[in-house]
């Protein structure tokens, strides 16, 4: 009986342990982003946003047409993040992290920094940007 026992629960400890954990699904999310940014790829950028997407006065469709906008007129895009911070509160999140961008047309190479809030909702099994683009 123990032994059985034990044989079901070192089951459920590997299935568990298969699992990716819903923080680690949040990053998947913003590893995606930063490659698109890269990448200059509005398709896997847009995959990364809940059409729910609402900051101040931008819906989707306006953050659509500046993201855009961003990849038409740079020539590169090198973007990174560290310092993370994640909380997680139900099927929301809060990210804070420290970040650099550096965007490049022609010669011209500008340097942004500091410190983001991104807020992300889960829809189905995915964290999609709602807020802080």
């Amino acid at each position: 009986m123990i032994k059985h026992f034990l044989s079901f629960l070192l089951l459920v400890l590997f299935l568990l342990a298969c699992q990716v954990s819903e923080e680690e699904k949040i990053y998947q999310t913003l590893s995606r982003r930063q490659e698109a940014l890269q990448k200059r790829d509005v398709s896997l950028y847009l995959s990364c946003i809940s059409n729910a997407y609402q900051d101040k006065e931008e819906d989707v469709y306006r953050l659509q047409k500046r993201i855009e906008g961003y990849f038409k007129t740079f020539d590169r895009i090198a973007y990174s993040s560290w310092d993370r911070s994640v909380q997680i509160d139900g099927e929301t999140s809060t990210v804070i992290q420290q970040f650099y961008l550096e965007v490049e047309k022609g010669e011209k190479k500008n340097h942004y920094s500091g410190k983001e809030a991104l807020f992300l909702k889960k829809e189905g099994k995915e964290w999609k940007f709602i807020k802080g683009l």
